[in-house]
């Protein structure tokens, strides 16, 4: 009889000191919770930065000759470097492409290279890199013809077809023939139907609106 109590006794402790354990791991987890969103925004850019900077001097990037990185490991990466409005300045390396192909499996390293703007080409392909504050993305610009492909001004370029703008890529809207834009223009063009920032149409009256786009209109009127 002694024996079943002492049993019985056991395993009321057991199943309450399993009720306290559960208990204090869900308040340690709140605990961590209260803790994770009691950090500011700058603390939590802060640690992303302090992670990122700890993987990459583990992965001992190394610079090539052919405007890119490459790691211990063997993979590729495009270097690039944002800032965010809280002065923290992030280096990311971009292993992949946007569709997530890794680069060393894409880019043909003995014709890659920096054409300007936010372009790059190889024998294969013209790419673009859209820069972000946290890296951003790296792509194939569909549609480009590589042989003719070359860039113009500050924000465009153009193939033997299409016209293409940084971000926005191909702009179907404008004319070919009579497309123009400088350097010093700025992500600013024009056609014969009209003027452009980026790949918006814009009325011309909008470049009165301060000096430096006042100039830029002078720049286009002269093209």
């Amino acid at each position: 009889m002694k024996s079943k109590t002492n049993i019985l006794l056991f395993c009321l402790l057991f199943v309450l000191y399993s009720c306290v354990s559960k208990q204090e791991n869900i308040i340690e987890q709140n605990s961590i919770e209260v803790h994770k969103n009691e950090l500011s925004r700058t603390e939590r850019i802060q640690n992303y930065k302090d992670k990122l900077d700890s993987v990459n001097l583990f992965l001992e990037w190394k610079e090539t000759d052919f405007e890119l990185w490459k790691s211990k490991n063997g993979d590729l990466g495009l270097k690039t470097q944002g800032g965010t409005d809280e002065g923290i300045f992030i280096t990311k390396y971009i292993r992949q492409l946007a569709d997530y192909r890794p680069l060393n499996e894409v880019i043909d390293t003995l014709t890659f290279k920096y054409i300007g703007s936010s372009f790059y080409k190889d024998k294969n392909n013209i790419y673009t890199h859209y820069e972000m504050a946290y890296g951003g993305n790296f792509w194939i610009v569909e549609d480009a013809d590589t042989e003719s492909f070359e860039v113009i001004g500050d924000c465009y370029a153009k193939d033997k077809n299409f016209i293409f703008v940084e971000r926005a890529m191909k702009m179907d809207s404008v004319d070919y023939k009579t497309f123009k834009t400088c350097l010093g223009c700025g992500c600013f063009a024009k056609d014969k139907n009209g003027y452009y920032f980026w790949d918006e149409k814009m009325d011309k009256n909008d470049f009165l609106n301060t000096e430096e786009t006042l100039e830029i209109y002078k720049k286009l009127q002269k093209l």
